[in-house]
């Protein structure tokens, strides 16, 4: 009976994280419409600040124990998410079919991220850090940053 309610307690959780991750998503794109946010920030302050720790958040998760550890992941995935968003309306490179794929294949990623902690599956985490974040990253560097 206990583990049917923490599972339910788990999926609330991860349930309210989405919904204010679309709220946010969605609040920042009406942001960046009225006051356009995502046009002064540079894709050096944007991955500095909030990609990179994330994305290091993500790749560092290993031997998750913690309900803790498993949100501090889906945090780290939210802010991929926002970020990127942000980077695709603001980022004078966003029109450039190349740097949308890759922009696209991170969203996914981070997509992915939350889906193995919904699933608290650490082997699918790796595989998605691994398979589905750090090419499309590492591509994207080696292509734009001097």
């Amino acid at each position: 009976m206990m583990k049917v309610q923490l599972r339910t307690l788990h999926k609330r959780r991860l349930a309210a994280t989405v919904i204010f991750a679309v709220c946010a998503l969605t609040g920042w794109q009406l942001l960046a419409q009225e006051n356009p946010v995502a046009e002064r920030l540079s894709v050096a302050e944007l991955m500095n600040g909030l990609i990179t720790p994330a994305t290091n958040t993500i790749w560092g998760a290993y031997q998750l124990q913690s309900e803790a550890e498993w949100q501090a992941v889906a945090n780290a995935a939210i802010t991929v998410l926002a970020a990127g968003e942000l980077l695709a309306q603001g980022h004078a490179d966003s029109k450039r079919a190349d740097w949308q794929t890759y922009n696209n294949q991170m969203l996914s990623a981070a997509r992915a991220v939350l889906q193995a902690v919904a699933d608290k599956d650490k082997e699918q985490l790796s595989a998605v850090g691994n398979d589905l974040l750090y090419p499309p990253c590492e591509s994207c560097h080696q292509q734009f940053q001097n």
